[in-house]
């Protein structure tokens, strides 16, 4: 079983193809890279059209929050992820990743780059080669 930081690593993918790619870079943080379903990663248009590549993440053990920057660290717009062992609301109850996307309440004008991450289900573990960079 693992534990901590260690539950999010790996590759995960969701129903409509979207990827996660989670490497771990020491106890509390992490590099995240989002490909959407054709396997590129996605261009931030907020964020000077930069790709979704080896995006900051870190992990905050004593609350068990995961949270990706979507945009620079500190800018509050990210993806707050959760961990399940058996989700119940996969088929299968596999494994999985739930994400939501969080952001400054004043920064409601990112509301409209909301549809760049896909519908927001769950990611399940897959075990595949993994996209080089």
């Amino acid at each position: 079983m693992k534990f901590g930081i260690d539950k999010f690593v790996g590759l995960w993918e969701s129903e409509d193809g979207y990827r996660l790619d989670i490497t771990k870079t020491s106890d509390t943080s992490a590099v995240v890279s989002f490909y959407d379903p054709s396997g590129e990663p996605v261009a931030r248009p907020y964020f000077n059209d930069k790709p979704t590549i080896k995006m900051s993440a870190s992990y905050d053990d004593y609350y068990g929050e995961f949270r990706i920057d979507l945009w620079e660290e500190g800018k509050g717009f990210e993806f707050d992820v959760h961990h399940e062992k058996n989700y119940d609301l996969d088929k299968l109850k596999r494994e999985s990743l739930i994400p939501a996307i969080t952001r400054h309440e004043e920064d409601n004008y990112l509301d409209r780059y909301y549809e760049l991450f896909g519908k927001l289900k769950h990611f399940t573990k897959i075990y595949k080669v993994r996209k080089p960079d």
